[in-house]
This record gives C-alpha cells, sequence and structure tokens, in this order.
C-alpha cells in the first residue's frame, strides 16, 4: 500500500503525513509552501501499515519554473503510489483552486492509470464542510483533523475498504548503513548534486536560494554498500536567519545532521571557505562526524586544481586539529567527481568504526612516551599508566595517569597526533581523555 497525499498548499498535508508516520518528519506552519520536495516514510494507522508521501501540493495556475516542479513532484509522487489522498481545508470548503486540482488529477490518471482517491476534509475538527464535495468527483469526504487526531477511524475503515494489501516497514533498511548529509550554505548546489548522484530530477533544483526547506532523505546503494543521502535546507549566518520558516528549516536540518555519520560541506570553487563553511564544518566535527570539503562548479573554472591546492593549505590551517580533511572536487552539472565523494566516504567510515587492539595500543603507548616523556610537576614524573580505546563513532581513548590534571594540553595533542599518525587515522574526529588513576597503594597516585 503506497500513498501520495496531494492538494493545494496549506491545507494540511504535512501534518497528516506527521500524524501516520508519528513523529514531526516534515516542516508544518501556518503559511503556505513549506514543502518542496517529495518526503517517503513508513506510515501506520492502526496496525495498518504502508508507505505515504508527502508533496509540495499542486499548483495547477503557476508558470513559473519553481511552481512547475512542485507539480511535477507531486505527480511522481501518484506515478509512485496505488492511493491517493486529496486533502482538502474544510473551513474554506471547496475553492476553485481544488476544483481545478481535481481536473488536473483526473487528467494525470488518463497517462499513470487510475487510483482510488480518498477525499480528505482536513481542519473539520469533527465537523465536515457545507459545501458539496461531491462536486469534486471523488466520492464522499472523509471529515479529520489531523493536528488534533480526530476522525482516524473512518480514514482506517475507508483504507481498509479498498482492499490493498500492506507492507513491510522498509524503516530498518532506511536506517542501515551509512548516513551522509549534503549540507553547505543556500545555492551551492546540494540538492543538483544529490539529482545527479540518483540519475533522477528527485529534488527541486533553481537558481533562487532556499528552495530546499525540509531535510529530505533518500535511499542509494553504491558498490553494494547500502547509505542514506540527506539533502537538507541551506545554512546562513544565525544574524541572517530571520524569518520563522528559515529558522525552523535550519533547525530541522541540523535534526538531520545529528544524525549523520559523514557530512559532506557543499562549496562553489569560487566562494570557497567562507565563514559559515567553517562554522558548519566546526559544529559537525564538534558532534564528531566525519566531515569531507566538495568543492562544486569545478567546470566553471579552468584552473580548478591549483584552486584546490591553495584551499587544501587553508583548510590544514583553519583545521590544524584535524590533519587530513579530504578536500574534493565535484562538478552536479557534469557529474564529476561523484563516485570519489562515496569512496572516500566509506574509506573514513571505516576508519571511524574502527577499534584497534589492545595488544597494539600496549606497543604503541611506552614507544610515543619514550620518544617525548611528559614534563615533570614539581620536580615529580607524572606517570602515565595505560591506555584503553573505549568507544568508536568517532574512536575514543582513555588514558590512565597520576596527577592527570596537570598533563598539559599541548601533550595531549601530542599523543593524539602520534596515535593519528601510527594507526593511519587521518581525516576523521578523535577522542582522548586523561582520568586519573586511582589505587589507594601507590603513593604516586
Amino acid at each position: 500500500m503506497k500513498i501520495a497525499i496531494i492538494g493545494r498548499p496549506n491545507v494540511g498535508k504535512s501534518t497528516l503525513f506527521n500524524r501516520l508516520v508519528k513523529e514531526k518528519n516534515a516542516i508544518v506552519g501556518d503559511f503556505p509552501g513549506i514543502t518542496r520536495d517529495r518526503k517517503v516514510h513508513d506510515g501506520e494507522l492502526w496496525g495498518l501499515k504502508f508507505l505515504i508521501t508527502d508533496t509540495p501540493g499542486v499548483d495547477p495556475f503557476s508558470s513559473d519554473s519553481l511552481g512547475i516542479s512542485m507539480n511535477k513532484q507531486s505527480l511522481a509522487a501518484i506515478r509512485e503510489s496505488n492511493i491517493v489522498f486529496f486533502v482538502i481545508d474544510a473551513r474554506e470548503g471547496v475553492t476553485n483552486y481544488d476544483q481545478e486540482i481535481a481536473s488536473w488529477l483526473r487528467s494525470s490518471f488518463k497517462t499513470l492509470g487510475n487510483r482510488p482517491v480518498i477525499l480528505i476534509e482536513n481542519k473539520s475538527e469533527g465537523k465536515k464542510s457545507a459545501d458539496v464535495v461531491e462536486t469534486l468527483g471523488f466520492g464522499e469526504g472523509v471529515a479529520l483533523s489531523a493536528e488534533h487526531n480526530l476522525g482516524m477511524d473512518e480514514l482506517y475503515q475507508r483504507l481498509q475498504s479498498l482492499d490493498i494489501p500492506a507492507i513491510s516497514l522498509h524503516q530498518k533498511d532506511l536506517d542501515s548503513g551509512i548516513k551522509i548529509a549534503i549540507v553547505g550554505r543556500p545555492n551551492v548546489g546540494k540538492s543538483t548534486l544529490i539529482n545527479a548522484i540518483i540519475g533522477d530530477d528527485r529534488l527541486l533544483t533553481g537558481e533562487q536560494a532556499g528552495i530546499t526547506r525540509d531535510a529530505i532523505l533518500l535511499k542509494y546503494k553504491f558498490k553494494n554498500r547500502p547509505l542514506t543521502l540527506m539533502d537538507t535546507a541551506g545554512q546562513r549566518r544565525k544574524s541572517k536567519v530571520t524569518e520563522k520558516l528559515e529558522t525552523v528549516s535550519v533547525q530541522d536540518a541540523w535534526r538531520y545532521i545529528r544524525q549523520a555519520n559523514v557530512v559532506v560541506v557543499l562549496m562553489d570553487l569560487k566562494n570557497p571557505l567562507e565563514n559559515q563553511d567553517i562554522s558548519i564544518a566546526s559544529k559537525a566535527f564538534d558532534e564528531g562526524k566525519i566531515v569531507i570539503f566538495a568543492f562544486n562548479k569545478s567546470d566553471t573554472v579552468e584552473n580548478a586544481h591549483e584552486i584546490l591546492k591553495n584551499i587544501q593549505k587553508r583548510v590544514e590551517k583553519e583545521f590544524a586539529q584535524l590533519p587530513g580533511v579530504a578536500c574534493l572536487l565535484v562538478s552536479a552539472k557534469e557529474k564529476k567527481g561523484l563516485a570519489r565523494i562515496f569512496n572516500v566516504s566509506f574509506q573514513l567510515y571505516d576508519d571511524w568504526c574502527k577499534r584497534i587492539s589492545t595488544s597494539s595500543l600496549n606497543k604503541w603507548f611506552p614507544t610515543a612516551i619514550a620518544k617525548n616523556p611528559p614534563p615533570l610537576v614539581n620536580g615529580m614524573p607524572i606517570k602515565l599508566k595505560y591506555i584503553s580505546q573505549t568507544n568508536t563513532k568517532p574512536p575514543t581513548f582513555v588514558i590512565f595517569a597520576n596527577r592527570a590534571e596537570h598533563l598539559p594540553v599541548s601533550y595531549e595533542r601530542y599523543l593524539l597526533n602520534n596515535l593519528r599518525s601510527s594507526f593511519n587515522l587521518y581525516g576523521i574526529p578523535l577522542r582522548l581523555f586523561v582520568r586519573q588513576r586511582q589505587n589507594p597503594h601507590d603513593p604516586n597516585a
């Protein structure tokens, strides 16, 4: 059972979507046109399981490129579905807009084939609209309130009556494998890049900034390894984010970044490493994520590789605490450099998940100390007892010592850099903690 939600903007499609997927997966608000791309998720209603797609909304009157693209997204959602939820606003009743959408839907069926349509009178608060919804040509409507969870029993009964087989949830598949978030400032080509990767105009694109508002998750496979691609809203400086919608979009983007394993910071090669790019990367590093810098639109310059060399020098300076950050040239338009994003992502991800054997650490540890002993404290040595890896994603290590609080940060940095070079852990964040060794029998502890 695959369901597409369609209707004009601001009738509550995303609110219904969130209700059926049982989480706030889509951004909602009191202004139209929030959803720009189609979002697919597992849904469930009283044990009945299905895939459900939220759409940008249909605008039969639009002639601009964005409106046409949004209509195409809605059409694609219908093509992938076998049931359509046609949502109207019960408080406003049937409008000319709704009538035009009904005509558009019937016209679409001539090409795609008929599908059952359930007309949903949302925002009804349990009361049907005064208008005769049957004039839309899809039978009697289901009166409900997605926001207040009213009328869902009737929707369940209507779905059951269609006798279309339910499906198994696929969210486990979505959660498996590596998660790669594409982030960056507005209009650097994030959605264009993902469309180029999957070979389909799945996400809306255009010259104007801010087209992507919701974060979009797409399943994909590269060399038979599953992954999830996350397209996010463009990130601007906090001082520049003034509209409520943009604030919510940025918060939503960071929610998905925190779920990611790899964060690809996409930049325009002509305007790389602006303050906001550095801020995004630094925050992702602080979250313990793998960060890759990808420089788009490399097809628009003649000396791209020379520019990249200069950029890499800046990266080494800006992120001296993280040697080996990957810097890649890509062209979403020309579909160049796309495979390397995945090759590097998987290589770094495997390192990020690496667990070093205790015997290897015990062999390395005294050698590193002998090469550069820790300083004395009031004439007394700081004794580093042993090291242990306590976690992965990112690799995390704990050193136990006496006088742990006196060990200089510079020496911790030495150990971390030596650990990185000895075990080839470049380009990923590492964590190192020094703890006081508690031993009542040791007078120096």
